[in-house]
């Protein structure tokens, strides 16, 4: 295979026998392109406040509470450093089965990356904090049942990371390393194939939607597992730097074991149950499409300046989803979480809606829990100048000035992390690169 590609012999083999099965595609849009985001769309349970409303009275029945933020509040809440993780799936290839069923195939460029602040605030990146991989999707299995036999598919794996290796939870090794995903099943555990609930097999295959749903739901746990490999490095150099992700703060409790296996026992992170406290204290994740539902989102909409909603508890992730809300891998948290909203910058008039809306989730380790239980209605009031004081922080961060009316995206993303983004993007190809691959 042509060094200009990078890949390594038997992949080579691998995406030239895909190649013979299939069609381009000739996709111009890529994926993330395509997608529009569902709003409050799903309901959590286990999400409870715990915090008093306004009135001093307890939130049970009133899902959503409205509370001015201290001004005066001490500001001990600095970010010096900002996460953003990056994702491009195209659609590269179709194959035509016998059944009349056309199944996509979809290559990615994930990347994750941190931009340090210093005491003059300017913003720097270190390469040790940059890293991205290249990914290969498709329901092999079930295209294998289908009398598709990619012969070299069972050759790769001596040379290539599956996304069922725990190495997916390691950061690269190399820059662009390759990940091949077999979309056929739900999840990444290793014991996926035995459960055939949503696999896609047969009559199944015939449902493009699904298909590229699963492909983009597979693409961004890799996306978040890289961000959290990024995380883990950046902890081991600055362990208490206050740092803003963008996005919520993945940990799901059966992700817990295999990141501290590829970590090799680190003392930097203490014994496996201290490993998720060490990595996301003082992380603070800013959501900016809400899939979350309140109970009365009339509450959240109305919120102005100076204010926040109350605090609630959330122990399950919602945000893991491809195209639509059809899950691929899911789970709850390893530790507790705790949530609410704010707005970033305030539009000029009402109606308000989603503008500049967003979502702030911390881990209970921020706030020196250790238990569950220590954050409730009766001791919030301890907690809430640092509640206060974070809410102001990531209020500190929004665009300098915002031109032409009510900007939907530049009124909910933190400049830092604008800034970031386009970094990040500038290092990963482009849609038609990846569209094209092989081909060129």
């Amino acid at each position: 295979m042509s060094s200009f590609w990078g890949l390594p012999k038997q992949l080579g083999e691998f995406f030239k026998e895909i190649q013979k099965y299939s069609l381009p595609s000739k996709s111009l849009l890529s994926e993330e392109e395509q997608y529009i985001p569902p709003y409050f769309s799903e309901d959590v349970e286990t999400c409870e406040p715990v915090e008093n409303g306004k009135d001093g009275t307890e939130v049970v029945d009133v899902e959503i509470d409205v509370v001015d933020v201290e001004i005066d509040v001490e500001e001990n809440v600095k970010f010096e450093a900002f996460l953003d993780g990056i994702q491009r799936t195209v659609l590269w290839r179709r194959v035509t089965l016998n059944n009349g069923a056309i199944v996509p195939i979809h290559i990615a460029h994930i990347c994750a990356g941190i931009f340090l602040r210093d005491s003059d605030g300017r913003l720097s990146i270190e390469p040790e904090f940059i890293g991205s991989r290249l990914l290969l999707l498709a329901p092999f299995e079930g295209l294998k049942r289908a009398g598709v036999n990619i012969q070299t598919f069972d050759k790769i794996e001596s040379e290539i990371i599956l996304d069922v290796d725990e190495k997916t939870f390691a950061f690269p090794v190399d820059f662009n390393e390759w990940i091949v995903c077999d979309t056929t099943f739900r999840g990444t555990e290793k014991n996926r194939v035995e459960s055939e609930v949503g696999a896609l097999v047969e009559r199944d295959l015939f449902n493009e939607s699904l298909v590229r749903s699963r492909a983009q739901g597979r693409v961004a746990t890799l996306r978040q597992r890289l961000e959290l490999a990024v995380l883990a490095k950046f902890r081991k150099r600055f362990s208490d730097k206050w740092i803003l992700v963008d996005g919520p703060l993945f940990f799901l409790d059966k992700w817990r074991k295999p990141f501290y296996r590829v970590l090799e026992h680190d003392a930097e992170f203490g014994n496996e149950s201290s490993l998720e406290s060490r990595v996301l204290k003082n992380a603070v994740g800013l959501i900016k499409t809400h899939r979350l539902r309140p109970k009365n989102p009339e509450h959240i909409i109305k919120l102005n300046e100076n204010q926040r909603s109350v605090v609630k508890r959330i122990t399950k992730e919602v945000d893991i989803k491809g195209q639509g809300n059809v899950p691929d891998e899911d789970g709850s948290y390893a530790g507790a979480h705790f949530t609410w909203y704010t707005r970033l910058r305030t539009p000029r008039q009402q109606p308000y809606g989603l503008i500049g809306l967003v979502r702030l989730d911390i881990h209970k380790s921020t706030l020196g829990i250790k238990t569950v239980d220590a954050l409730n209605n009766e001791r919030f009031e301890e907690f809430r100048p640092q509640i206060d004081a974070i809410t102001k922080a990531v209020w500190r961060e929004r665009w300098p000035a915002i031109w032409g009316g009510n900007d939907y995206r530049y009124s909910s993303e933190p400049f830092p992390i604008y800034q970031l983004e386009k970094v990040l993007k500038a290092s990963i190809f482009p849609r038609r690169f990846l569209a094209s691959f092989l081909d060129m």
